[in-house]
Formats: C-alpha cells, sequence, structure tokens
C-alpha cells in the first residue's frame, strides 16, 4: 500500500513513487467505473484520523462545511442530544474543565459549533457597525465591552498557513507567474496523446516504447515546447541520444532546482499529486495493465520524469521575472507569514462566548490577560477538523437513532406467512428497495429477498456483438470460466448476415468520423449531412422518449436481434477459448456449487413459489460519461442482466436440480427460474429466455410480471419526486414516462441519482425490514442466520459486502464533502478525453471521482452496517477476514449487531461493543408508501407501510 514507503530503501525519489501509488486516485478507465474508497492508501488508520491526514495532503475538505451542519441542525436533522453525544464522546471528563466566564470545555465548544461566532465576514461585519445597528449584535453593551477587552491583548495567535512544498507554491504566494500552467497544459497535450484508448485520430508516436522515450523522440523531431519550458527541448534531445533513465532525469532536474536530499520524498510527492488525476492514471494502468487498451507501457515514474524537465525550465523562468531566488532552499524563505486575525473578528468571538456563558459587560471588562489567552487557546485548540468530527458523529447519530428504532419496533409487527406466490431476487443495491417494497405492498405473497447482483457467476462474458469477454465479477475476484451468448441454431443464418450489416454500419460511421476530422472533410460533411445529424440531435432533447421507442420500432423491423442462449453448461471439461484459456461454461458440480452458495447465502432453500424472477440491474442514459458508475458494482460496473439470466439457466437444468437434492436443497419440478434485468434509470425490466418456460408456470409468472409492471411504475414516482424538473405529485404512469424520457435525452446531465441516497446496509432475514419505509437508502442483503453453523455464509456475505458498500458510500462521501478535489465538478464542461476519463475543457486535469449531478442529494455519513448476528458471529468473522476487520476496527463503517434472538442492538465504538441508543418515539404508520413519501422532495424519516406488513388492520 502506499501508506509504506519504507520498504522502498533509502532514495527518497524511489520511496515518494512508491508513496504516490498509494495516494494518487485509484480510478481506472471511466468505461469501467468501478466504486472505492477515495483515501485506500490511509484506510490501515482510524478513520477521522486517516481522512485528515489524507484530506491535508491533497488540499481538500475532510468534513462538510460547518455552515451545512449548522443548517442541518437549524432544521433538526441533527438533535440536540446527538450533538450533546458527540461532544461528550469527543472530551470524556475533560468536558467539565472550567474555563473563564464561567465556561467548560463542553459549553465553548457547543457555542463554537452551533454560532458562527468565529467565522464570520469581517468586512461585511464592520460595514454593519459603522453604517448602523447590526442584526448579529442586538446586546450592543456587550459588544462595547469586547470590543475595549480586546483592545487592551492579548491577541488570538495567527492560524498558521500551509507549508510550501514546491516552487510554484512560493512564487504564486509571492505574486509571481504560476509555473504550472505552461507545464500543465504540455504534459495534459502529451499524456492524453500517449495513454489515448482509441479516440484519438493519431496517437502519439513510438508510445511502445513508453512515455519518457516517446515524448523525447518528438520534440528531438523538432517540436517545440511552450515559451515559459525553452530550453526543455535541449534536454528532451540528449535524454533521446542517450537514453537516459527516468530516475536520472528526475535527479537532475531536482539538482537544477535546488532540492536538498532531506526535502526530495516530500517535493517529488507533491509534484506527483500537482496533476492527480493523470499521475493517477498513470499509477493505475501501471499497476493494472490489463485496463490499458492501448497497449503501451504506462509509469508514474516516467511521467513524472516528463514533468520534472518541463518545470526545471518553466521555475527559474517565472522566479527571475518576479525577482525571486530559484533554489528551494531560498525560495522556501521568501513564503508570507500568516496573517494576524483582524480586532473586530476577535472581538465578536468574544461577545459570542460571553452570549454562550450568559456573562455580561462587566464579566469581559474584568478578564485578565492570562483569563484572555485562555480562552483563545481553547477556540485554537478546537480546529475546524475536530469540529467536523464532532458534527459528523452527530450527523451519523442522529439517523443512526432513527433507523434503529424503526428495526426495534419492527420487530412487534408479524411477519406475513403462508405460501409464497412469487420469489424476486433483487442485486443487493438500495436503488432496488423501492421496487421491492412496491412489489411486497401489493401482496403478502411477494417474498424479495437480496443477493450480490453477480449472482455467484463470475464470469468473463462474451455478449452476442462484443469485441472481447469482459469481467462480470467484483473486481476482487478473478473469473475462472468465459461464457458466451451464441444464437439458436435456426438463428446463426441471420445472425451472420446481421453480424455483417452492423460491421458495415459502424465501419462507415468511424469513416464518417475520421472524414469529419480533415480540413475538407469537416466543412463538406457540415454542409451536406448537418442539417440531418442537427435535426437528429433536436428530437434526442426535445423529445427524447418518443425518438427512443421510433429508433427501437425501426431496428426491431429492420434487423431483429436472433434469438439467443447462453452457454453455461459444458459437456467437456477440456474445452477452452483463446487467447484467454479458461473454460467454457461451468461444470456440473461448479454450477451446482454456484446456484447453491446463492440460494443457501439468501436463506431460499424451501418453500420455493412457482416462479422465482432473478433480476440483475443496469443502467442506460445518452450523453453520459459516467453511465457505468451507475451500472453493477458487483459486476465490474457492468450490467447484471447476463448473470442473472446464467443463474436461471444454470437453476432450471434438470441434472443441477438433482445434484442440488444431494445437498438438502430441493427445487419442486413446479418452480421456475426467470432471468432478468431491470434498468434503474427508466425503470425497464427485461425479461429472458421465456420461450423454455413451461406452460404449467405461465399463470404464475403472469401474476409476477402483472406485478412488476405496478412495481416499477411506483418506483418510478417515488424517484421522480427528487427530480426538480418532474412536477410534484405525478401519478405512477406520467412519472414512468419521465424517468424515461430522462434516460433517452441527449441533453440530460441526471438521467438518475445512483448511489446518493446511500446509507444503510441490512444483512438479515427480510422480516427484520419488510414493512419499513427507507426511501431507497439501504442495501438489503439477504441471510438467515438460523440456518449458517459456523458463521461460514455470514463471512462470505461481510467479506464481499463490507468492502464493496463501504466503497460505495466512502467513494460519495468524498465526493460530497468537497467535490471540487475528490470529485470531478459539474458535468457541463466535462469533454471525455481519449476514453480515459473527463477533463474540464481540453488542457485540464484528468477529473476523478463523481460529478457534481451525482452528489447533490447525498447526506455523507459512514455506511451504516446493521447485521442479524450476534457480537460473538460478528467478533469471530472479523478475525477471519483481515479486510473486514480492517474496517471495522479503524471505524470506516458503523457495525451494529442485531441479536438474532433478543433484538438487542450493539455497536462497535472505541474498539469495543456498546448498546445503541434508539428512538423510542412510536414509529409512523401509513397504508402505503406513497401516503409517507407523497410530493415530498427531501429525504423522509422511517415508517411502517401497513401493506407491506400485510396488515388489514392497524392505524393508518
Amino acid at each position: 500500500m502506499g501508506h509504506d514507503a519504507t520498504d522502498s530503501g533509502g532514495d527518497p525519489v524511489v520511496r515518494a513513487i512508491a508513496s504516490a501509488h498509494g495516494v494518487l486516485p485509484d480510478q481506472g478507465p471511466i468505461g469501467v467505473f468501478i466504486h472505492h474508497n477515495t483515501l485506500h492508501a490511509y484506510q490501515h488508520l482510524p478513520f477521522h484520523q486517516a481522512i485528515q491526514a489524507g484530506a491535508a495532503r491533497i488540499g481538500a475538505r475532510a468534513y462538510m462545511p460547518e455552515a451545512d451542519f449548522r443548517d442541518a441542525f437549524r432544521r433538526g436533522r441533527i438533535g440536540t442530544v446527538d450533538l450533546d453525544d458527540a461532544l461528550k464522546a469527543a472530551l470524556g471528563r475533560d468536558g467539565d474543565v472550567a474555563l473563564p466566564l464561567g465556561l467548560t470545555r463542553r459549553t465553548l465548544r457547543r457555542a463554537l459549533l452551533t454560532e458562527a461566532i468565529d467565522g464570520v465576514d469581517v468586512p461585511g461585519l464592520e460595514w454593519r457597525i459603522r453604517n448602523g445597528p447590526s442584526p448579529v449584535l442586538p446586546d450592543e453593551a456587550l459588544w462595547h465591552a469586547a470590543c475595549a477587552r480586546v483592545a487592551e491583548g492579548p491577541a488570538p495567535s495567527p492560524v498558521p498557513g500551509d507549508a510550501p512544498r514546491r516552487h510554484r507554491d512560493v512564487l504564486v504566494a509571492c505574486g509571481a507567474a504560476d509555473p504550472d500552467i505552461d507545464v500543465t497544459h504540455e504534459l495534459v497535450l502529451l499524456a492524453s496523446a500517449f495513454l489515448d484508448q482509441g479516440q484519438a485520430v493519431v496517437a502519439l508516436p513510438g508510445r511502445e516504447h513508453g512515455f519518457l522515450a516517446a515524448v523525447s523522440a518528438l520534440f528531438a523531431a523538432g517540436a517545440h515546447v511552450p515559451r515559459a519550458c525553452r530550453g526543455a527541448e535541449e534536454d528532451f534531445r540528449r535524454i533521446a541520444i542517450e537514453r537516459t533513465p527516468a530516475h536520472a532525469v528526475i535527479v537532475g532536474a531536482l539538482d537544477a532546482l535546488g532540492v536538498p536530499d532531506s526535502d526530495r520524498m516530500e517535493f517529488v510527492l507533491a509534484t506527483a499529486l500537482a496533476l492527480p488525476g493523470w499521475g493517477g492514471m498513470f499509477s493505475r494502468l501501471e499497476r493494472h495493465p490489463s485496463e490499458n487498451r492501448a497497449g503501451c507501457p504506462a509509469s508514474l515514474e516516467e511521467f513524472l520524469a516528463v514533468r520534472f524537465v518541463l518545470d526545471r525550465h518553466a521555475v527559474p523562468r517565472a522566479a527571475a521575472d518576479a525577482g525571486l531566488p530559484a533554489t528551494w532552499e531560498l525560495l522556501k524563505a521568501r513564503q508570507p507569514v500568516a496573517a494576524q486575525p483582524g480586532r473586530s473578528s476577535a472581538a465578536f468571538l468574544l461577545w459570542g462566548l460571553a452570549r454562550a456563558a450568559g456573562a455580561g459587560p462587566d464579566a469581559v471588562r474584568r478578564l485578565g490577560g492570562e483569563d484572555l489567552a485562555a480562552l483563545w487557546r481553547e477556540v485554537a485548540a478546537f480546529t475546524a477538523n475536530e469540529r467536523g468530527r464532532v458534527w459528523l458523529e452527530a450527523y451519523e447519530g442522529r439517523y443512526r437513532r432513527a433507523v434503529l428504532g424503526a428495526v426495534a419496533q419492527r420487530r412487534s409487527q408479524p411477519a406475513p406467512d403462508g405460501q409464497a406466490a412469487a420469489q424476486f431476487i433483487f442485486c443487493i443495491d438500495e436503488r432496488e428497495e423501492s421496487i421491492r417494497r412496491a412489489l411486497e405492498e401489493q401482496d403478502p405473497g411477494f417474498r424479495t429477498f437480496g443477493a450480490a447482483g453477480f449472482f455467484g457467476m463470475a464470469i468473463d462474458y462474451l455478449g452476442l456483438y462484443d469485441e472481447e469477454p469482459a469481467a462480470h465479477c467484483p473486481v476482487v475476484v478473478t473469473p475462472a470460466h468465459e461464457v458466451h451468448e451464441n444464437p439458436l441454431y435456426t438463428e446463426r443464418d441471420w445472425h451472420a448476415r446481421r453480424a455483417g450489416l452492423r460491421e458495415r454500419w459502424h465501419g462507415t460511421e468511424r469513416a464518417i468520423s475520421r472524414w469529419s476530422r480533415s480540413l475538407t472533410g469537416g466543412a463538406g460533411l457540415s454542409l451536406v449531412l448537418g442539417p440531418f445529424a442537427g435535426a437528429i440531435a433536436a428530437s434526442r432533447v426535445l423529445a427524447p422518449r418518443g425518438t427512443h421507442s421510433l429508433r427501437e420500432r425501426l431496428s426491431e423491423a429492420l434487423a431483429p436481434r436472433p434469438d439467443t442462449r447462453l452457454g453455461g453448461l459444458r459437456t467437456d471439461a477440456a474445452e477452452v477459448r483463446p487467447p484467454l484459456g479458461k473454460p467454457l461454461g461451468f461444470s456440473l458440480s461448479e454450477a451446482t456449487d454456484r446456484v447453491s452458495g446463492v440460494l443457501r447465502s439468501i436463506g431460499l432453500v424451501r418453500d420455493f413459489a412457482p416462479v422465482v424472477v432473478v433480476l440483475g440491474h443496469g443502467s442506460t442514459s445518452l450523453n453520459n460519461p459516467h453511465e457505468s458508475a451507475h451500472d453493477c458494482g458487483a459486476c465490474g460496473g457492468r450490467r447484471g442482466g447476463a448473470n442473472a439470466r446464467l443463474f436461471a439457466d444454470l437453476a432450471n437444468r434438470a441434472d443441477v436440480r438433482s445434484a442440488l437434492r444431494t445437498s438438502g436443497i430441493d427445487i419442486p419440478d413446479g418452480t421456475w427460474f426467470v432471468g432478468a434485468l431491470h434498468d434503474t434509470a427508466d425503470d425497464g425490466v427485461t425479461c429472458f429466455d421465456l420461450d423454455t418456460m413451461p406452460p404449467s408456470c405461465a399463470p404464475a409468472f403472469d401474476r409476477a410480471v402483472r406485478a412488476l409492471e405496478v412495481a416499477r411504475r411506483l418506483s418510478a414516482q417515488e424517484r421522480a419526486r427528487r427530480f426538480d424538473d418532474a412536477p410534484l405529485g405525478l401519478d405512477p404512469d406520467s412519472a414512468l414516462r419521465h424517468v424515461e424520457s430522462r434516460a433517452a435525452s441527449l441533453a440530460q446531465p441526471r438521467p438518475e441519482y445512483g448511489h446518493c441516497t446511500n446509507a444503510v446496509a441490512f444483512v438479515g432475514r427480510r422480516a427484520m425490514t419488510r414493512g419499513i419505509h427507507l426511501d431507497r437508502r439501504a442495501f438489503l442483503v439477504s441471510y438467515d442466520p438460523s440456518d449458517d453453523p459456523g458463521d461460514l455464509l455470514l463471512e462470505r456475505i461481510l467479506a464481499a459486502v463490507g468492502p464493496v458498500g463501504a466503497g460505495i458510500s466512502l467513494e460519495y462521501y468524498f465526493s460530497s464533502v468537497d467535490n471540487d478535489r475528490f470529485g470531478c465538478g459539474t458535468k457541463l464542461p466535462h469533454n471525455v478525453t481519449g476514453l480515459l476519463g473527463v477533463m474540464n475543457g481540453h488542457r485540464g486535469d484528468l477529473r476523478t471521482g463523481l460529478p457534481l449531478q451525482m452528489v447533490e442529494l447525498h447526506e455523507p455519513m459512514r455506511l451504516l452496517l446493521v447485521v442479524e448476528a450476534s457480537v460473538d458471529s460478528l467478533l469471530a468473522v472479523a478475525a477471519r477476514q483481515p479486510g473486514v476487520l480492517e474496517l471495522v476496527k479503524n471505524e470506516w463503517i458503523q457495525l451494529v449487531s442485531v441479536d438474532p434472538t433478543t433484538g438487542r442492538m450493539q455497536r462497535f465504538h472505541d474498539g469495543a461493543f456498546h448498546d445503541c441508543r434508539v428512538d423510542a418515539d412510536p414509529l409512523p404508520m401509513v397504508r402505503r408508501s406513497v401516503d409517507w413519501h407523497g410530493a415530498c422532495r427531501d429525504f423522509v424519516a422511517p415508517a411502517l407501510v401497513l401493506d407491506g406488513l400485510g396488515i388489514d388492520g392497524g392505524r393508518p
């Protein structure tokens, strides 16, 4: 991991690059976007310590702005009891330490948290004071006393600024030109041409020899560097001739810039972080070459070598123009000192503290110098990071109390019993919570389950028209099998003709695209095809749903897709397919093990319904570079339809069922599994292989399909209330049309909000949460603790759900608290670059993280993981799973144990499990979900939905 660079020897450059591999963003090419912990290199540290250190390293916020927390406190999103609990946990007995003015450490910190008394806009305050009564100063006598006392001193200590890490930091602080501007522009052009995955007409020549060699050859052939970097071309020519290695280039540049050995590790690491997106992509592709479709050898060290060649010329020129030294040791001494806080801000702070203590003007005037200094020290000790820590603990505590209170009260309600009419297995994704709830509200006989969306089918999948197989499984899993989609024997001739038509069509598109970028072709095509292309683009903006429907109908009429099957089961165990060299399909025993594993993990081993619908999920949208971030994370950022289809196919096979019976799972002959895909953008549901269903199962399936039709409309209705451009109070049909239009619109920056509502994950029987309105905020993982001797199923589930859920939660957390640094900003100026990612404009950094349009609704909290298992079981599993143990012990997730027998709830905190505080107020009860969320755009608190519980009576 990047946090441990000591194994790299004593060379500071080597150590810095080893550390940079861990600190730089670890996002791969955007086409396979996978959610992960943004600060993965710090995961070995306790959460608060880690995010504060990681944020400081890259100059970002670690927590939401205090103004947002204060607003949440005023709205009741944070309760008084939650803030007091958080302060008590942070201070312990030190909270009662007495301070001047009758304050205690707790009351002082509470005043700093709830009242904006030390972050005041000083110029605005002084203007209001000069120009009349100020609404923030109702007690003018106290204000004048505070002003007089502050004038006598002592003054608060200045807030220290960040230490400079590179020449650029000091130069900009001293008013010099920023040398990074020209260096960055040139470096981005070179990096994007080198790493291009197929978007560029011409990639960087010679890139098969590496970045440094290719760039050096380019400038040796006569290319020009920016004016600010003049002289660098001579260095590159010399590197090309002498074939100087990257390490020697970096060391030479550090010598030229006067960076001593003692500063070199920090200096090189800061340089790597100066362009974190591109540096992170070089690092990622160096460590995961399979993701690099360009095939060129990516190297972070070579990327930094090219940068240092440019820096060693740009920095001295900027320094000379400003009359500053270029040597690092001399330049550091010119760093401006931190400014002293103004008297008005200090007086306002003292005034606010006196008000919090209930002290009058006389008490303020009598403050001795040491007493005032003591107050300033206490204020300074309560840093912005420490305040953020307390606020976050209170913010999480309020939500935790509400959710656990709902679970506690749910236990007193009966669970639906009787024969299941239909069963639905969904991915654990929190976006499926609403459609599951909508199904269960229709009939107590509808039972839903949650499993990781690859459904135990870790495969390299080759769709009918895919160029090459792609892994459909979690990124931490390496598939051992390939599965192909094949046309039916009777459809093979048509498939061959259709494939030829597709190839000719796409070849024409590629030719037109290349021609459009030529001097004459661009003008000619604009005249000939411009009106036609403009009309198509306008239709996709003005009538997206109708345009999409028309295209689908035309495609089906002119070139219908042939019927296919998946080759899931093989008969020849030695059969492989080059180049991956993996078996095509599963053997009978492998298929049985995988079907059995999923069914046992979700607790579906008996009482099968006549039809079991297995729904993978994906997302469809236009003009959305982050589309794969909306797909199934358990499928490696791809759609889960193939996995669901394969699972259903194997579960329906007579030989697999016969083998399952020997292991104790008897699937009746009257039960049929149906694979399906749920599109979370337009709420469409597509079922596969229906022609293989026995006629005897058709009535039960028809009933299930009718229920899904209702459920997807209700889900769309619940989702639509979060979109500002959707009128409140849409009926289900109108809501469905609205989300279908969003998914098909060329101009829509928010086709869906993705995981922005994620907050909690439940692992347990559905009875724990069925009937609770969880507002699409819950990952729902099915697990039956009564059928898991040895906690083996629990271990398998937590080993997957813990890291995956934490990765999603933490990426949303960081992209929310500082979208400029951890996220990628608004989508509107984004340009896709090299099929790698997005940039703002054409010469910016490669933006990583999530766009603003995916996180603007998110409440940044750590994932609350609620597991129906005893404390002993959880401790035993964590001891066997280092990945889970690290997340739990360092509190990157909030782990809560719900005892399966007693219902006792305990949270892991400060190294041990402690009883949880839960809301004791009666939970609101409604007949249907829509009666609770109604026409509200905000998050709603948990409530009991009587139709979901299968209760006819009760309080509406």
